[in-house]
């Protein structure tokens, strides 16, 4: 099994560890899953070493912060797109982060109270592969986007959204500074912090990562909290054995059936 995708489900740090197993993964969304913390994404990333794209919807819970980003950092140096929403790292896991993930050229930081001016920062000076850069509803200023003036070399587009400290005049200099950049910058007013990878269309519309094809979504699972756990429970168990099959836990919000990136 290479990718998993979890959305709206009961699944805790236990059900995590058991997708540990997949030692092939490359690909993982948890998507509203609160009950998942740092002691599950820790699992994860010991032992899914492949991981080339994360994407962390923490819906504002602060249950997965700096210790899980740190042990992404220290163990999946493949990571080449990371999406966190509702997520709150610090420049601590950030710096890792820009620094062993080398290959990293996909970064999506949206409605984060902390990462501000130093984060960007860092990012501008250590993160050397990174093609698309989105910020939405962070406390980013002008001088935080400045830095990239200077950083982040292959950088080819960043789109900053809902940031109110950034000004028309940085992003015009920003695009005077660095002709090939594309900077789209929308310093409209925040909104009620909603934006999943299912709600928004966040990756598509925002910073236009590419979708995965031939996923395979499993059956439509109950609409209830405890048919969503005793749903999942049943078919965590594909996960525990050796001969795994190919599926996506995903619950579709909406009617949603638009592409992920």
């Amino acid at each position: 099994m290479v990718e998993i995708h979890l959305e709206r489900l009961q699944v805790s740090d236990s059900g995590l560890a058991a997708i540990s197993n997949c030692l092939n993964l490359e690909i993982l969304h948890l998507v509203k899953t609160p009950e998942c913390t740092d002691m599950g994404l820790i699992s994860i990333a010991e032992r899914c070493r492949l991981l080339r794209k994360l994407h962390v919807d923490g819906w504002k819970a602060n249950r997965i912060g700096d210790d899980g980003l740190t042990a992404v950092a220290k163990y999946c140096p493949n990571l080449q797109e990371l999406v966190l929403i509702g997520v709150n790292p610090t420049k601590i896991s950030v710096e890792l982060l820009a620094s062993n993930c080398q290959n990293l050229e996909r970064l999506a930081l949206c409605g984060s109270d902390t990462v501000g001016d130093a984060e960007i920062s860092c990012i501008a000076a250590k993160c050397v592969a990174l093609k698309k850069l989105c910020i939405k509803s962070c406390p980013v200023s002008d001088h935080g986007l400045e830095a990239l003036a200077n950083g982040c070399p292959n950088l080819v587009k960043v789109k900053v959204k809902k940031c109110r400290a950034v000004t028309c005049k940085c992003a015009d200099w920003l695009r005077m500074k660095r002709g090939s950049l594309a900077v789209n910058l929308d310093s409209g007013e925040p909104e009620h912090q909603d934006a999943s990878v299912s709600d928004g269309g966040l990756l598509e519309n925002v910073v236009e990562f590419h979708s995965v094809p031939n996923q395979m979504p499993l059956p439509s699972i109950a609409s209830s909290s405890t048919g969503r756990s005793t749903s999942f429970k049943s078919r965590l168990g594909l996960l525990s054995g050796k001969n795994l099959v190919a599926c996506t836990f995903r619950r579709w919000s909406g009617g949603n059936n638009s592409s992920r990136g």
